[in-house]
């Protein structure tokens, strides 16, 4: 496995756009050569596995952790094979191998489905299963009213047990200790404050949880919506769901009253995405993916 020179990226272009079926893929590569605005770095990211003595037979895109980056989280883009699907398994692995991570994420924009699940089928090995994720916005300006907010009790040490425990039942799985601590710092630094038990009344049991992180804290800070979720036995109820989203939005518009709010919505969250953008979030992109999540 290595990484490419900057003159050898627009080859490397190339195979991926033959990857994925495109007519005429040197020539667009080439074309597209000049708006590239860090061809060295863009270089540097790429990956191929070249045998002695032949030339590269896969590549994958690599946008790896930084050792300190409390999300450790491999995301892979631009995947392409000449024919030799083992070729990129193999190169993946080595990828996985080299650097410390919870989790991956091959993304497949405009990989057709058969060369999708073409990778699924040899990727699975590797613990990688088939997605989609689309990503939404949300602006705090705009938060709606809410005649009755849930109240929200924040993350403590000493109640992180009893978050836990009320995660899993209201997900109805159990998560290691390596999942529980990926949560923690989904998208950067573990945020307590930002963590949630939502109940009707303080002498109540929780009715949901939202779990939130923060990219920016001012005025007009920014922050994400890692997970959220109502009992298991309210899952039927889209409107104690609509409630714990507002709730959650008014705590994080009474932060940055200017801010806004990300969230990566799966296609295992069910109806979350429709209710998301009932409320009004809205779509930014949907993308087909190969997700390897933590054991």
């Amino acid at each position: 496995m290595r990484s490419l020179a900057a003159d050898e990226l627009p080859w490397f272009v190339g195979r991926s756009l033959a990857f994925i079926g495109h007519s005429d893929p040197q020539r667009l590569a080439l074309l597209l050569a000049p708006r590239f605005r860090d061809p060295r770095a863009d270089a540097e990211g790429c990956r191929v596995l070249a045998r002695p003595g032949t030339a590269p037979t896969a590549g994958v895109h690599v946008q790896a952790p930084h050792p300190d980056d409390d999300s450790r989280r491999v995301l892979l883009s631009s995947p392409w094979h000449e024919d030799d699907p083992e070729a990129f398994v193999g190169l993946v692995a080595k990828v996985l191998a080299r650097y410390e991570h919870d989790a991956a994420v091959l993304r497949l924009d405009a990989v057709p489905p058969r060369r999708r699940d073409e990778l699924a089928a040899h990727l699975a090995p590797l613990g990688f299963v088939p997605d989609e994720v689309a990503k939404m916005t949300y602006d705090l300006s705009d938060v709606p009213p809410l005649g009755s907010p849930l109240l929200l009790e924040a993350w403590t040490e000493a109640a992180d047990r009893r978050f836990r425990s009320f995660y899993e039942a209201a997900e109805d799985r159990r998560l290691t200790e390596a999942g529980w601590a990926y949560l923690k710092r989904k998208n950067g630094p573990f945020q307590p404050d930002l963590w949630f038990l939502a109940r009707e009344t303080l002498d109540q049991e929780p009715v949901g949880y939202a779990f939130c992180g923060l990219v920016a804290k001012s005025l007009d800070g920014r922050f994400t919506l890692d997970a959220v979720g109502v009992a298991r036995e309210l899952r039927a109820d889209s409107a104690m769901l609509r409630r714990l989203v507002i709730s959650t939005l008014h705590e994080l518009a009474s932060l940055s009253p200017m801010g806004a709010v990300d969230v990566e919505v799966s296609r295992s969250d069910g109806r979350l995405g429709d209710i998301l953008r009932y409320i009004g979030f809205e779509p930014v992109t949907r993308s087909p993916v190969l997700v390897k999540r933590p054991a």
